[in-house]
């Protein structure tokens, strides 16, 4: 009788190590996929999932419209294949399927590298507990702003103002590259550098583009100017920069703002005689009572096909 239920509770066992391994591959990563419509309007459904620590997630691209995957200051670089991961529209296809693995627990956000934070998602990564750490606010060289520790009364510094790494009233400046931006708390540009979204190739008399305005820049304003090397302009021309084309708005709400700016008589001229325009679109995000951030980017601008 022992020996018959020894025989039974081994079996048992044995059906439960082939049945657990089958149940743990079943479960499926959640799959995130690129949509377009109507319209100009384009989005990620869903546009939020939620994976443990380790886990992965989905990305598809079905469609014909090139879209990209842009991580905007994630806790950590996620490990992808089959995804183009990058800063630019460079980094974009169609018609393709990948998976992103997350190593950290955390708050993962991330952009269409084509059309920016209009097109918006979020993973996030729970730790072994379930629980989510706060997210830290990174750099673009990916380093972390360091978060100073409150004071025994409660406030985060002894005046009772704010201090993220940096003095009241401050802002961290970053490397002043070309079309580099800080993208800290406090920049009006939302994602640093990939806040401003210029397709390099465009036709007719104006260039358009977007850029995306963080809270910091709210009820701010813009300008956005075309400017021409001299020499390229003439032969007999000389050295520096001539504006050709300048666009002002202000009251800035948050969010992706689209403009347009037209070619003055001047650049209009130059565009019809050579049939080939280089500009540098330079973008200024000015807050209220704040530093003017800016942006710059090459575009090749050609007369409207006929």
């Amino acid at each position: 009788m022992r020996k018959t239920m020894l025989v039974a509770t081994v079996s048992a066992l044995g059906v439960l190590a082939v049945i657990l391994p089958a149940v743990a591959g079943s479960e499926t990563s959640p799959t995130i996929t690129a949509m377009n419509g109507p319209g100009l309007a384009h989005s990620w459904s869903p546009p939020n999932a939620s994976v443990g620590e380790g886990g992965g997630v989905t990305f598809s691209n079905p469609t014909t419209v090139p879209h990209g995957v842009e991580w905007i200051g994630p806790p950590a670089t996620p490990v992808c294949g089959g995804v183009p991961v990058g800063t630019s529209e460079a980094a974009a296809g169609t018609e393709w399927t990948g998976n992103c693995t997350f190593a950290r627990p955390g708050t993962y956000t991330f952009y269409c590298t084509v059309h920016g934070a209009a097109m918006k998602g979020t993973i996030t990564v729970t730790a072994a507990g379930g629980e989510v750490p706060p997210t830290i606010p990174t750099t673009p060289s990916g380093t972390t702003t360091s978060m100073a520790p409150s004071s025994p009364t409660g406030s985060s510094s002894p005046t009772g103002s704010s201090s993220i790494g940096q003095g009241p009233g401050t802002t961290t400046q970053g490397p002043s590259t070309p079309g580099a931006s800080t993208g800290l708390v406090g920049s009006p540009f939302a994602g640093g550098a990939s806040a401003l979204k210029i397709p390099p190739g465009q036709r007719g008399a104006s260039v358009r583009g977007t850029v995306d305005v963080s809270p910091a820049g709210a009820g701010g304003a813009m300008e956005v100017e075309l400017v021409a090397k001299t020499a390229s302009l003439s032969r007999g021309g000389h050295g520096g920069e001539l504006s050709l084309g300048k666009l002002e708005r202000g009251t800035l709400g948050v969010g992706v703002a689209r403009f347009a700016v037209p070619l003055n008589a001047r650049g209009r001229r130059a565009l019809q005689r050579s049939g080939r325009l280089s500009l540098t679109v330079e973008v200024t995000l000015t807050p209220r009572g704040g530093r003017a951030a800016k942006l710059r980017r090459g575009v090749v601008l050609r007369p409207r096909a006929r």
